[in-house]
């Protein structure tokens, strides 16, 4: 039997630009299989809360590690809710995003994923999509106006 739901609370990032050809753009994350991570997908840019971090405050520092951009947090877009399995225990994800603003990109040493890539909104969603596993990020993309 399963031990009691634990709940995990995350907040995340959706980061918009106009490329050159004038189509709206969102920045996402790429993961490779690894020994410690078995899927290849792309996501956007989130994180667990930290101890009383305010929800814009692990925003801005989870945003800072994975991507090296500093954030201006405009609003919150939405949430979605999750569920998953460790070490036989049911888990509760409540992921918390928010629409923000680039300010500078300070360092391009990436760490947890192998690749940082600016794509085309529409595009962005078809990727987000083809990895259900955990929350359906696609959903929060489509409560974003295009630039």
């Amino acid at each position: 039997m399963n031990a009691p739901l634990a709940q995990h609370i995350s907040c995340g990032c959706i980061m918009l630009r106009k490329n050159d050809l004038g189509q709206t753009e969102v920045l996402l994350l790429h993961r490779k299989k690894s020994p410690s991570w078995q899927y290849d997908s792309w996501h956007l840019p989130k994180g667990t809360k930290d101890g009383s971090e305010s929800d814009e405050e692990t925003v801005m520092r989870e945003v800072f590690e994975e991507t090296g951009y500093k954030i201006r947090v405009l609003h919150k877009v939405g949430e979605l809710h999750s569920t998953y399995e460790r070490n036989n225990q049911t888990i509760t994800k409540l992921t918390k995003y928010f629409l923000c603003e680039e300010l500078e990109r300070v360092s391009d040493v990436v760490t947890e994923h192998d690749e940082i890539k600016w794509v085309e909104l529409e595009k962005a969603k078809e990727l987000l999509a083809s990895f259900p596993i955990y929350e359906k990020e696609e959903d929060i993309l489509a409560l974003v106006t295009p630039l």
